[in-house]
């Protein structure tokens, strides 16, 4: 069965360069990444950008200012950049657990969830607690469409971090994904109105909804973030992939160019025209 293609509920953000004035100085340095981490944490990543290229431009080799471009790259959906970020820290400091975090995520950005398992193994080997790597291998083992796996990983995390919204999240559409509707429900319906939650949360619940034959709560969720003709070809979608076995839907899911489920700093979104 050929589904509908998908559309993307967010807007597209670019990243422009911007012509930044050389201050070699070190408090420059400080001052600027500081500023960048503040832009970066508020989500005003069009600030956080620049502020970290002048930092780098004060120190080149500034370890802390690549790390946070490295993480404004990842929420701008631009892999490739965050990953070349990321990798020139490990250059220097191959046990930076949070560039191999970043890297691991960056790869899963680019589609590359084998590589990224990999990443984010070599983490847990430092840091068996790091719930955030093991957010990160759960995803790329999703990717890979192996939902049991990915469900083990992200029970592992809950274990350490209840109430993580990422991990939350992605094991409700992994629940979701594989046919386990209820449990999907029980994970994401008590997350989705907090103000962590966003509405690729939302549309996750709407997915598990309509997994589990409620329609009408399906609509009701998607109708929060959509109007209503988009919220109906979304149920469409959501009933098309109802009607595949699992393995097809799996398979379907992963052939969804938004099908990328949620890292600290992102969440997949399916949205049919």
């Amino acid at each position: 069965m050929k589904l509908a293609p998908i559309i993307s509920l967010g807007a597209a953000l670019l990243v422009a360069a911007c012509g930044l004035t050389t201050n070699s100085g070190g408090d420059s340095y400080t001052s600027a990444v500081k500023e960048a981490d503040a832009a970066r944490k508020s989500g005003d990543f069009d600030t956080a950008v620049p502020l970290y290229g002048r930092a780098l431009q004060a120190n080149p080799q500034g370890m802390e200012a690549k790390l946070g471009l490295g993480e404004c790259y990842l929420s701008l959906g631009a892999g490739s950049e965050a990953a070349a970020q990321f990798r020139d820290v490990l250059a220097k400091r191959s046990g930076d657990t949070v560039a191999r975090r970043g890297l691991a995520a960056a790869l899963i950005a680019q589609g590359q969830p084998e590589l990224a398992q990999k990443q984010a193994e070599l983490v847990l080997q430092s840091d068996p607690r790091d719930y955030h790597a093991m957010n990160a291998l759960g995803i790329a083992l999703d990717m890979q469409g192996r939902q049991a796996d990915a469900q083990a990983r992200y029970r592992q995390g809950l274990l350490l971090a209840p109430d993580d919204v990422a991990l939350r999240s992605n094991i409700g559409l992994s629940f979701a994904i594989s046919g386990q509707a209820r449990d999907a429900i029980a994970q994401l319906a008590p997350i989705v109105s907090s103000s962590r939650a966003d509405g690729r949360v939302r549309q996750n619940l709407a997915f598990a909804y309509a997994m589990a034959g409620d329609f009408e709560n399906s609509l009701l969720v998607s109708r929060r973030d959509l109007d209503e003709s988009s919220a109906q070809r979304q149920l469409s979608y959501f009933i098309q992939l109802k009607s595949l076995p699992p393995e097809a839907r799996s398979s379907e899911m992963r052939r969804n160019p938004q099908f990328f489920p949620q890292s600290a700093a992102n969440s997949m979104i399916y949205n049919a025209p």
